[in-house]
């Protein structure tokens, strides 16, 4: 009979628990390209950001393929066979990224580090999903989970700089290669050599439409990574890449329709309202994440701030992400409506832009960023939890996911980086345009050493530039909160309907209430 834990009995519960967190956050931290770095490691490399960010980019497509076959590994291997195997690959595949010089590898490694951490991480989050709600109350799960993983990502994201800072680029390779190593043995010595159910070939899995989703991915991470760096469609690459990327992602479509085991049922997508509507959601949120770029550029470029300030500056998210998580908890408990919770999530956002757009100036105090921060980090994680309740409503666990891996693809990757390239465009034009504004006023002024304004002209430029970029995301708010209070969210007051159809035919309604029930 299979043990539900991942442990063997004679394993105590306080170890079992102290096990677990000790085997969950560094499965949580591993990555191919720790986003703190990216400017070191591409420096190191001496090669283009882009290489790196599409390195970063080939993490989450590698754990978004993974989740599709998660469930039929888990029911091929034991736990001990998953986690140890899981991570020694992992340690491998971190000490190849720490030891090369070609930015190829880094991004072959980085997609096969999202996909083999996948499968130790869900071994993981099953009994913690246990422990935090037993009832299997996915609002509760949500709520308690989220925030915890978004914190361990902005945690080691500081970790890893000042590890850097302190060292070298390869540092956090060779220190997470040597942590695997230790999950390994560790996973030997304390879990069960138990089975989770009968052994389920792993030739029933479509491999041909897994492989073209991948490449497809790839390709449109090609596309929308290098799409300014090569000049936008003008480049043959961007083209071919976004072309090709279409034609594999429409043939996985069609060859998922004629197979008995789907592994995406992209009907869904079309079918269920949720889903669709979600996937819409979450390219709004993409835009907002994608604006994080603006930050960088000003204070990298503006204030001279380095990566380990950065870091240490995003660690003001955490009160954000735990403030999203209490307020996810207490509106779940409560049953409010979720469109409700969703809009606070997009004003959060909304006010952490608008701020940014009132304190960028030439010299600011690191501590007026702290708020904006706070008000991100609320942001996030209302967002990420319910977008991501809303999107699992009414799913089987089979059903299910074939479309988080849509969804985590989506919501990390696609959305980002779609919204990086409308962000990156408008502030390449609108920093040349400011250029051009400034250029037509120095004709008129007498200056002895020309060349000594050029840095001051480059930085009001981009500052200028980053303001028309942040005031028109403002501005987004309005479209935004227009589709998500519009919708119903799977709350339907069918009596308030009916008040309404009341009032426009000019029937009374005297004597009617409105019901806080919806059925």
């Amino acid at each position: 009979m299979y043990n539900k834990g991942p442990f063997a009995d004679w394993v105590p519960k306080p170890l079992m628990l102290l096990l677990i967190i000790i085997f969950l956050f560094p499965m949580l931290a591993v990555m191919g390209v720790y986003t703190s770095n990216t400017t070191d490691i591409a420096g190191a490399l001496a090669t283009y950001s882009e290489y790196i960010s599409l390195a970063n980019n080939a993490t989450t497509i590698g754990m978004a393929i993974a989740v599709m076959i998660v469930l039929r590994i888990k029911m091929r291997f034991r736990s001990k066979e998953i986690i140890a195997g899981s991570a020694i690959i992992l340690a491998i595949l971190s000490f190849v990224i720490g030891t090369t010089d070609n930015p190829l590898v880094v991004v072959t490694a980085s997609f096969f580090i999202g996909f083999f951490k996948m499968f130790p991480m869900i071994e993981m989050i099953l009994p913690v999903m246990f422990i935090l709600s037993p009832t299997g109350d996915r609002g509760k799960f949500y709520a308690i989970f989220y925030p915890l993983t978004i914190g361990i990502g902005q945690l080691s994201a500081y970790l890893m700089s000042n590890l850097v800072f302190t060292s070298s680029w390869q540092a956090p390779y060779f220190f997470m290669a040597a942590l695997m190593l230790v999950i390994a043995a560790l996973s030997l010595i304390f879990q069960h050599n138990q089975r989770f159910s009968f052994k389920m070939p792993l030739y029933q899995i479509d491999w041909l439409s897994l492989g073209l989703l991948a490449i497809s991915a790839m390709c449109f991470n090609v596309g929308l990574t290098f799409m300014r760096q090569q000049g936008w469609f003008s480049s043959s690459l961007i083209i071919w890449a976004l072309l090709l990327g279409i034609v594999l992602l429409l043939a996985t479509i069609l060859i998922q329709k004629t197979r008995k085991r789907k592994l995406i049922k992209f009907d869904f997508i079309l079918k269920k309202v949720n889903i669709s509507h979600s996937l819409i959601l979450l390219m709004f949120l993409g835009v907002y994440l994608a604006s994080t770029s603006i930050f960088v550029q000003y204070t990298v470029g503006v204030l001279g701030y380095n990566n380990l300030i950065n870091a240490k500056l995003n660690l003001w998210m955490i009160p954000g992400i735990v403030i999203g998580g209490v307020f996810a908890f207490y509106s779940f408990k409560n049953k409010w409506n979720l469109k409700y919770y969703i809009a606070s999530g997009f004003i959060a956002f909304f006010l952490h832009t608008l701020m940014l757009y009132l304190l960028i100036q030439p010299q600011m105090n690191i501590e007026y960023f702290y708020i904006p921060m706070i008000l991100k980090g609320a942001g996030m994680g209302i967002l990420f939890i319910g977008i991501w309740f809303y999107a699992s409503l009414d799913l089987e666990m089979n059903d299910m996911l074939g479309i988080i891996g849509i969804l985590l693809m989506v919501r990390t990757f696609l959305a980002t980086a779609f919204g990086g390239v409308i962000i990156g465009w408008a502030t390449y034009q609108g920093q040349w345009q400011s250029l051009n504004d400034i250029s037509m006023h120095l004709d008129t002024g007498n200056f002895a050493n020309g060349m000594s304004i050029y840095g001051t002209t480059q930085i009001n430029a981009m500052l200028a530039s980053l303001k028309i970029v942040l005031g028109s995301l403002c501005w987004l708010i309005i479209p935004i909160l227009i589709f998500v209070l519009t919708h119903h969210y799977g709350q339907f007051n069918y009596r308030r309907l009916i008040l309404f159809r009341k009032v426009i035919r000019g029937n009374s309604i005297k004597g009617y209430k409105f019901s806080n029930q919806l059925t």
